[in-house]
């Protein structure tokens, strides 16, 4: 019989450590696959809509594409959920039901801090002086 799959639960979240030395980190093509992954889970929960501007930008991307689904979200149009994320936390701490240990493993924002790295590393956004 196969395991059932849990949602959320009373244990603390566990976050992961971020392989941000890894080459592979800063795969621009390897962050969209995983964008893609996350996004397509969050636009099915949309328990955290509420929380910043990230998840309000990427449900109305998704529902004004051409297929209602992530899949007809132009891949460029993910940066400005990346940019409207200001990595506070909340959906990770409080909202989202997928976290670790969930099977689903969604930490979303390690995902955006490591997209606003990847722009960082290509030189696309710089350190505030």
């Amino acid at each position: 019989m196969a395991t059932p799959i849990r949602e959320g639960s009373l244990q603390a979240p566990t976050r992961h450590a971020l392989d941000w030395k890894n080459p592979e980190f800063y795969n621009e093509d390897a962050v969209l696959h995983e964008m893609e992954r996350v996004f397509d889970l969050c636009h099915g929960c949309r328990r955290c809509v509420s929380l910043c501007n990230s998840f309000p930008t990427l449900f109305d991307l998704v529902d004004e594409s051409s297929t209602m689904e992530v899949d007809g979200v132009d891949k460029k149009d993910y940066w400005q959920v990346v940019d409207h994320c200001y990595l506070c936390d909340l959906c990770y701490m409080t909202k989202c039901p997928y976290i670790p240990p969930h099977e689903w493993n969604i930490d979303f924002p390690h995902l955006m801090l490591r997209a606003k790295a990847v722009k960082f590393k290509q030189g696309e956004t710089k350190v505030p002086r």
